[in-house]
């Protein structure tokens, strides 16, 4: 699942109900989430009307995270590499080197009827900042 919204950037493992079910990509169980916002306006580091006293994130980090920033600007990109991998980049704004590359793959189906799918449910349109 790929999300942008919430400005910051957080990439769970395989997580179903809030509990993450293994600490690997290979051949993911349940879906993973990614949350690649930290492009947009104003990163979400403080909680909202709290004139900056309160951290946006729990510490410590909950078991389902990953991986997560809400202090450094940058993209995501995404390489689908056939119908059951994906390769996940994220990039710290200016530079040319990712800080995460992940690759994220999942069991294909035996049913020769299925309607190919994708890892990801892409309900974003990312935008590559440039500066």
């Amino acid at each position: 699942v790929l999300a942008g919204h919430v400005h910051h950037y957080e990439r769970t493992w395989p997580v179903w109900g809030r509990n993450k079910i293994v600490d690997s990509y290979t051949l993911a169980p349940a879906p993973v989430h990614i949350t690649c916002g930290h492009a947009g306006k104003g990163l979400y580091k403080w909680v909202w009307d709290t004139n900056n006293t309160e951290n946006a994130y729990s510490e410590p980090a909950p078991a389902f995270s990953a991986a997560r920033t809400n202090t450094e600007w940058g993209h995501c990109e995404l390489e689908f590499i056939d119908k059951s991998t994906v390769r996940h980049k994220m990039y710290v704004m200016g530079s040319t080197e990712p800080k995460e590359d992940v690759i994220i793959t999942r069991e294909r189906s035996t049913n020769s009827a299925a309607i190919p799918t994708s890892l990801l449910a892409l309900n974003v349109i990312l935008i590559h900042l440039t500066v």
